[in-house]
């Protein structure tokens, strides 16, 4: 059985990394057998969750391990789809992971000490109190360096929350009123769009862009779909993310 290693669940969301939400949407859209075991990025093999143990080989970042399942065991989601989907599909993803992303982890890391209390308690809590602060600070410092290099962390808060909403305006209208995002069926950008969709908007972390997001009703429909059918044990007297306090 693949082993999947990613942090412990927090905030009763799948997971507070966007890229372990990701895979493990993967596999339960799948309905590929797993287990989870708890870890933290120093005992994966690049440094960053998640990672997977597939018998003897051990695959690390989430893009690599779905094509090392693919190849493996089939691909199951999006083998239906023309080559003009699968690269609409390619782009819909480099949108959530490499712009989104890096809007969300500029509010969780840097937009307010609250927020940053908050995301540190949710990571942190695993290290003996003794350096949990000085672990914090050192993955802090080192964080916000990749936010500025990367380029979302050289705008104002204003302008990054613009470009969010361009992000969020986009998502929401190719979404539109279908339920999965290429159609009647589940495919593998429903994995990542879930994965990001869901620490944007219902994990406690509060900023403008999370405000813009909750405004759009077509993906609060959606992410409370896809909870209700493949996390249920995540829903709370009916509503997604209750709990903020959660770390099992």
């Amino acid at each position: 059985m693949i082993k999947l290693h990613q942090f412990i669940r927090t905030w009763n969301i799948p997971n507070l990394s966007h890229f372990c939400c990701k895979l493990e949407t993967y596999l339960r859209l799948t309905e590929m057998p797993y287990e989870i075991v708890h870890s933290i990025p120093p005992k994966s093999p690049k440094g960053k969750l998640p990672f997977i143990e597939d018998g003897d080989e051990k695959i690390a970042d989430s893009d690599l391990i779905i094509q090392y399942l693919i190849k493996k065991y089939g691909d199951t989601l999006d083998a239906d789809l023309t080559p003009s989907q699968k690269a609409v599909s390619l782009s819909m993803r480099r949108l959530f992971e490499e712009h989104l992303f890096w809007i969300t982890m500029y509010t969780r890391w840097q937009f307010t000490e609250e927020n940053w209390q908050t995301n540190k308690a949710a990571i942190f809590h695993v290290f003996p109190p003794v350096i949990s602060d000085v672990v914090a600070g050192i993955y802090r410092r080192s964080i916000r360096k990749q936010i500025y290099g990367q380029g979302i962390g050289r705008h104002s808060s204003e302008e990054i929350f613009q470009l969010g909403r361009i992000d969020l305006d986009a998502i929401s209208d190719f979404l539109a009123d279908k339920p999965y995002f290429m159609g009647d069926k589940p495919t593998s950008l429903d994995a990542t769009a879930y994965g990001f969709l869901v620490n944007t908007m219902v994990c406690p972390i509060e900023s403008p862009v999370k405000e813009y997001a909750l405004g759009k009703q077509n993906l609060v429909d959606y992410c409370q779909r896809m909870t209700s059918k493949y996390f249920p044990e995540l829903i709370q007297g009916g509503q997604l993310g209750q709990k903020t306090d959660e770390n099992s």
